[in-house]
């Protein structure tokens, strides 16, 4: 396991590479042209009744091209459950490519098909950092490892979007886990039924057969995970859906997997197709400066970024590592840097100058029983000295973590690293 000294020597070591390594690597691609079956370790619930198929040819059947195949493409990974038997049935289908990177993106193509107005309600799965033993399922029973995101196509049940964190990776201070409830701030207020506002304008009807869920059409799921933040975002279409907090790392084994948690018995035409697999290192973002003195935990706070650098996108989210628990700090934002020592009597270095704007994001932080805060920063509304201004592509920002401490007996200050975003 990554500790907290190695991490801060992982940063340095990050900061000092950034300009020679090479970032952006495939990690994993498969379109499932040519029969992948050998790539994947397949784990069922111990009910089997479905099947797998990694060369389904989809456009026979009737299904268009997915949105990221190119012309004469035309098989896919079609996953089925519970056809014939009538109990519930889940099926995990693991890539045997271990995923280590510090930052990465699963992207995938899913198709939910179904006849007529309503299914048997069956749960696409797609999940990061699985153990390649473990079947996925948000009901009948609760099962995993890692981190998935579960899905209906047909709308047809109380939870029709639900993501699992696995309990070992639960965050000091955050009694929840495996299945996270709906009203969990990860959920940032979508809840997890189709009829919400959020699913009913991201998947309108038509082209979606039930307003509110992706049946019989394709939409691209996105999972990017930052182990150096602890923070994992679920996307569909581009649109983030759900973003929470987690301990240890995501490391492991990405899955594609469908689950039927009722009796029901489906159709023919009822199954969950795959195609597109892409998993890709994303590289650091901004880049750290300046020395760190340690605090009352004798470690230097980190602090990084993850999301995304352009402004198109206002997804930029500042966290801070290795604080003292239970304490208050703000996040600083500068167009600017310098180097004060003792600052507004500090016991660190500030690094960034003239026009800072205190409060990204708009809320005084609290690193709780873990020593960690984080916050979104309002890219349309940056606090600057002269009030929020808007960031602009190709403007670079210098941003900064302040927190209070006690040292020696003695209340005081310190700061994070400096890190440098230069936007798009």
């Amino acid at each position: 396991m990554t500790t907290r000294t190695s991490k801060a020597l992982a940063l340095s070591a990050a900061a000092a590479l950034a300009s020679t390594a090479s970032f952006g690597q495939t990690l994993i691609s498969d379109g499932f042209e040519l029969g992948s079956a050998a790539d994947y370790t397949v784990v069922d619930d111990g009910t089997p009744d479905g099947a797998e198929d990694f060369s389904f040819d989809y456009i026979a059947a009737g299904i268009p091209l997915a949105p990221r195949s190119g012309a004469g493409d035309t098989n896919g990974l079609r996953l089925t459950a519970n056809v014939s038997a009538g109990v519930a049935d889940a099926r995990t289908a693991f890539h045997n490519t271990a995923i280590t990177a510090s930052r990465y993106r699963l992207t995938v193509d899913v198709w939910m098909n179904f006849v007529g107005t309503a299914g048997t309600t069956e749960f696409g799965h797609v999940g990061v950092g699985g153990d390649g033993t473990t079947f996925n399922s948000v009901f009948t029973p609760i099962s995993g490892s890692g981190a998935f995101l579960s899905f209906t196509g047909d709308g047809g049940s109380g939870s029709d979007y639900r993501w699992f964190r696995d309990s070992a990776n639960t965050p000091l201070g955050d009694a929840d886990s495996t299945t996270l409830p709906n009203t969990h701030p990860s959920y940032l207020g979508h809840g997890s039924n189709n009829s919400g506002a959020f699913f009913q304008a991201l998947f309108p009807s038509p082209p979606s057969t039930i307003a509110g869920s992706p049946g019989n059409i394709w939409t691209t799921v996105e999972i990017e995970v930052d182990n150096n933040c602890g923070l994992i975002s679920f996307s569909f279409d581009g649109q983030l859906t759900f973003r929470g907090s987690f301990a240890g790392t995501f490391d492991g084994l990405v899955s594609l997997g469908i689950a039927d948690a009722f009796s029901s018995v489906g159709t023919a035409d009822q199954f969950t197709l795959f195609d597109n697999l892409l998993v890709e290192e994303l590289p650091p973002l901004g880049t750290a400066y300046c020395t760190v003195i340690t605090n009352s935990t004798g470690l230097g706070a980190l602090l990084l970024a993850t999301g995304d650098d352009a402004v198109a996108g206002n997804d930029l989210t500042l966290c801070a590592q290795d604080l003292p628990t239970d304490t208050f700090g703000i996040f600083l934002a500068s167009p600017t840097s310098d180097f004060v020592t003792g600052a507004g009597g500090s016991v660190g270095n500030l690094c960034i100058g003239p026009a800072i704007g205190r409060g990204v994001g708009g809320a005084i932080l609290n690193s709780g029983p873990g020593g960690t805060f984080s916050i979104t920063a309002d890219l349309t509304a940056l606090p600057t000295s002269a009030g929020p201004a808007a960031v602009m592509a190709g403007d670079t920002v210098f941003f900064q973590g302040w927190f209070r401490d006690f040292v020696g007996g003695s209340t005081t200050s310190n700061y994070t690293n400096g890190l440098i975003v230069t936007f798009n």
